[in-house]
């Protein structure tokens, strides 16, 4: 994917409203370069990076098993972890409260939606 691409990815990225309940999101590319932008203060650079890498290979071995998933959600504790991939390989990554009153999931799923719409050039 080319600089430019990814730009314009990111800038896609800044100009969405975070939703409610939202605590971290953020994009990691098929060349392993990561971008967040929210203020991670719970979620540590290298902890967001090793999450977006398990993210990426786990979408990785559903595809050699010829299951290949356009989106995964994973549940914690305290959050939930949705995540989009494209065809390009960029992954959407977006960690909400599992907290109900303070998640507007409609919107996190609208943005999920529009990430993987984005035009490929």
């Amino acid at each position: 994917m080319s600089e430019e691409r990814k730009e314009k990815i990111l800038q896609w990225l800044r100009a969405t409203t975070v939703a409610r309940g939202v605590l971290v999101r953020g994009i990691r590319f098929a060349d392993e370069t990561f971008f967040s932008d929210v203020d991670a203060r719970d979620f540590p650079t290298t902890a967001l990076e090793q999450a977006w890498r398990i993210v990426a290979d786990t979408f990785q071995v559903l595809k050699a098993q010829r299951l290949p998933p356009t989106r995964l959600t994973w549940m914690h504790e305290k959050t939930t972890l949705h995540c989009a991939q494209r065809a390009d390989g960029a992954i959407l990554g977006v960690f909400v409260s599992r907290k109900t009153a303070e998640a507007d999931t409609v919107a996190v799923e609208r943005m999920l939606a529009e990430f993987l719409q984005l035009p490929d050039s």
